[in-house]
C-alpha cells in the first residue's frame, strides 16, 4: 500500500500507523522523496510503499538464516523455531481447539479461518482474538497434536492443486520450447508422475534423456521452491521410460558378460537414480558379479565388478 508524508519518515510513520503494524513487521519501499520546490511551486510530498510481513514468512527467513552456521554462532542469537517446533505448536492449538469444542463451545469460523490460512503463529491468533484461554498446553497429548496436524498439512497442501501447478510449470515450457504436447497426470502421496504426450518426442527426451533429466529436475525444484517440501517427480515421454528400461536390462547383460569373461570392473555412462537401479537389480540377480555406484549427481555412474575381488 502507498503513503504519503511532508518527509520520508513521516510518510512510514503514517503507514504505520494506519496498517497498525510495528515497524519490523513493515517492508518498506521508498518510491519518492520529497520536493520543496522552489518559492512554493513543484512541492511534492514523500511517497512510500509498505508491505506487512506476516510471522510464517518471517519464521521461514529465521530458518533459512540459520543453516550452515556454526552452533557457537546461532548460540548469541535469540534461538529460532524449526519447522518441527512450529509444526508441533500448531498441532497443540488444533488438538486444543478441538478439546474445547468437546464442551459445546465452538470458536468462530472466522478465527479457524486464519489459523488455516497459516499467516500468523496460531497462538498469536487466538491472543489477538481474546480467546488465548483455549490453550491449556499441560492438558495436550503429544498424539493428539500430531493427529490432528495431518489434517492440517492436508488441507495446506491439497496434492491436487500441487499436481495441477506442477503440471502447468512444465506445459509453459514445453511451450516455450514450441512443441505441441499434452499431459497427464497421476499421483501417489508425495509421487507425481507426468505422461507427456507429443509428435516430437526427441526433442523433449534428449540425447541419452538428458532433456528429460533437466525436467524432471526443475519441476521437483519448483514444487520446493513453492512448498518447502521435497515431491518424487517423474515425467515419462510417450513410451521413452519402458523403452529405456529395456534398453538397460540388454545393456547390464551384455555387461555382465564382458566383466565376468575379462575379469575387470567396467563403469557406465552417467545415469538417473532410478537407471541406476535397473542396473543394480539385474546385477544383483547374477552370480559371480557386484555392482555398486560411484561419482556425484548429476555424473553419477555405475560400477560392475566381480564379487569378491577386493576382499
Amino acid at each position: 500500500m502507498k503513503f504519503t508524508g511532508s518527509t520520508v519518515e513521516e510518510a512510514i510513520q503514517n503507514g504505520l500507523s494506519e496498517l497498525n503494524i510495528p515497524r519490523k513487521r513493515a517492508h518498506i519501499t521508498v518510491l519518492a522523496r520529497e520536493k520543496k520546490g522552489f518559492l512554493g511551486f513543484g512541492k511534492k510530498p514523500a511517497q512510500v510503499d509498505i508491505d506487512v510481513i506476516d510471522e510464517t514468512t518471517v519464521v521461514k527467513a529465521n530458518q533459512k538464516a540459520v543453516r550452515g552456521v556454526p552452533n557457537e554462532v546461532n548460540s548469541l542469537n535469540e534461538p529460532v523455531k524449526s519447522v518441527s517446533e512450529a509444526t508441533i505448536d500448531l498441532g497443540k492449538v488444533v488438538a486444543a481447539v478441538k478439546e474445547f469444542e468437546k464442551t459445546g463451545q465452538q470458536l468462530e469460523d472466522t478465527v479457524k479461518a486464519k489459523i488455516l490460512k497459516n499467516k500468523k503463529d496460531a497462538k498469536t491468533i487466538l491472543a489477538e482474538t481474546g480467546r488465548i484461554e483455549i490453550i491449556k498446553e499441560e492438558d495436550i497429548a503429544t498424539s493428539e497434536s500430531f493427529g490432528d496436524l495431518d489434517i492440517k498439512i492436508e488441507r495446506q497442501y491439497d496434492i491436487d492443486q500441487v499436481v495441477g501447478e506442477v503440471s502447468a510449470y512444465i506445459q509453459e515450457i514445453l511451450d516455450d520450447m514450441d512443441v505441441e504436447a499434452q499431459i497427464e497426470t497421476t499421483h501417489n502421496r508425495r509421487t507425481i508422475n507426468l505422461q507427456v504426450d507429443t509428435d516430437e518426442p526427441g526433442r523433449v527426451i534428449g540425447y541419452h534423456g538428458k532433456v528429460l533429466k533437466s525436467l524432471q529436475l526443475l519441476a521437483q525444484n519448483f514444487l520446493y521452491n513453492r512448498y518447502e517440501r521435497n515431491f518424487y517427480v517423474t515425467i515419462n515421454v510417450n513410451d521413452y521410460v519402458e523403452h529405456r528400461a529395456e534398453v538397460l536390462q540388454g545393456y547390464a547383460q551384455k555387461l555382465a558378460e564382458r566383466v565376468l569373461e575379462e575379469q575387470e570392473a567396467y563403469h557406465t555412462d552417467p545415469m538417473s537414480s532410478s537407471e541406476r537401479k535397473i542396473i543394480h537389480r539385474i546385477i544383483s540377480k547374477m552370480d559371480g558379479l557386484t555392482s555398486y555406484s560411484e561419482g556425484s549427481e548429476p555424473n553419477r555412474y555405475v560400477v560392475v565388478d566381480i564379487e569378491g575381488k577386493n576382499d
